[in-house]
């Protein structure tokens, strides 16, 4: 076995323990890696007789490894404060970026998106072969053959935005004021996949987008950390039936300062270095800067979405756009993901 193959059944491994602590329940079907030798970035989801197939390619591994390994000699030579730390071993980065990715895809399951597709594959990058259904074509006896051409054309972005939420949400866990090095970890990990993604949609011949933009992909990321800490509180709250929820449910407001400052920020900052070695230069143009970016986010949070030209960021308006079409998907999703 290649050191690429055994990192990603690696990789899968753990996105199955980690799906069965955070769920509490284990993954619900059975699942086969087929790994691709190729030095290109390649992956996709699919069913096969009643089994999730992931199909992932070795330059995967390759890629993500060689980004890192750039980024860590870019971090070295700043100052201390800006760097990319690290928990251990540095190629344990890859390994995390790694388990995200398979999140990822066994999210695309867990979520019923083949309830949606018919068991046509969703493909993360690459060939887009397996992803016509979704993609290219109206899908004959699926749900989604009742939405407009626009919709089809729009809807893999949605899936994939369900995904990278869930995903996320599995491999971030709950808030505590004594995981901020995790959650800023664990959260650059997750972005160097979202910005490789980018480079390979950028780079295609085809004008057809399957992923919503990185700067929307971020948005949410980004987004999720802001409103990590205060996630506890709205549970609580609404577990005791509460119509508002008491300020001393929050953390303190010094705690929330310092979190954005040393967690969401600094990831925020990191992306700069990522950008420039997977060659995104327009990335920090794309987010709209941190000003933008953070009052597009607290606009999000307050739930204030209905005017798509209020957001002032690109991928807080894509996602704007996107959310009714998506409520309307989660509507259609069968509990299951199993197509009929």
């Amino acid at each position: 076995m290649t050191d690429q193959e055994a990192r990603l059944r690696h990789a899968l491994a753990a996105a199955l323990d980690r799906y069965n602590e955070r769920v509490g329940s284990p993954f619900p079907a059975d699942v086969r890696l087929e790994i691709v030798e190729s030095d290109a970035f390649f992956a996709q989801v699919s069913m096969a007789s009643k089994a999730v197939v992931v199909d992932v390619s070795t330059g995967v591994v390759d890629r993500i490894d060689a980004v890192w390994n750039s980024a860590l000699e870019i971090s070295a030579g700043l100052p201390e404060g800006d760097r990319i730390d690290l928990l251990g071993n540095p190629s344990h980065t890859v390994d995390m970026s790694l388990r995200w990715l398979m999140q990822h895809e066994l999210n695309h399951y867990a979520n019923g998106h083949f309830s949606l597709t018919g068991g046509a594959a969703l493909l993360e990058a690459g060939s887009d072969t397996g992803y016509g259904l979704v993609s290219h074509a109206s899908p004959v006896n699926t749900p989604l053959a009742e939405l407009t051409g626009e919709e089809l054309a729009l809807a893999p972005l949605c899936l994939e935005l369900q995904t990278d939420h869930d995903s996320t949400e599995i491999v971030l866990g709950a808030y505590s004021s004594e995981n901020w090095v995790l959650f800023r970890y664990y959260a650059t990990c997750i972005m160097v996949v979202i910005l490789i993604i980018e480079h390979e949609e950028r780079s295609s011949d085809d004008d057809r987008r399957t992923h919503p933009w990185a700067a929307t992909r971020l948005f949410m990321l980004l987004g999720h950390l802001v409103e990590l800490p205060y996630i506890p509180a709205i549970k609580r709250a609404h577990h005791e039936g509460l119509e508002s929820i008491p300020a001393d449910y929050y953390p303190p407001e010094a705690e929330i300062k310092r979190y954005q400052s040393e967690v969401v920020s600094r990831v925020l900052g990191r992306s700069q270095i990522f950008a420039e070695v997977i060659g995104l230069q327009n990335l920090w143009d794309d987010l709209g800067g941190y000003d933008g970016l953070f009052e597009d986010i607290r606009r999000a949070m307050i739930g204030d979405t209905d005017d798509h030209s209020a957001f002032t960021t690109r991928g807080a308006q894509q996602w704007a756009e996107l959310k009714p079409l998506n409520n309307h998907l989660l509507e259609m999703i069968r509990p299951i993901g199993l197509p009929e």
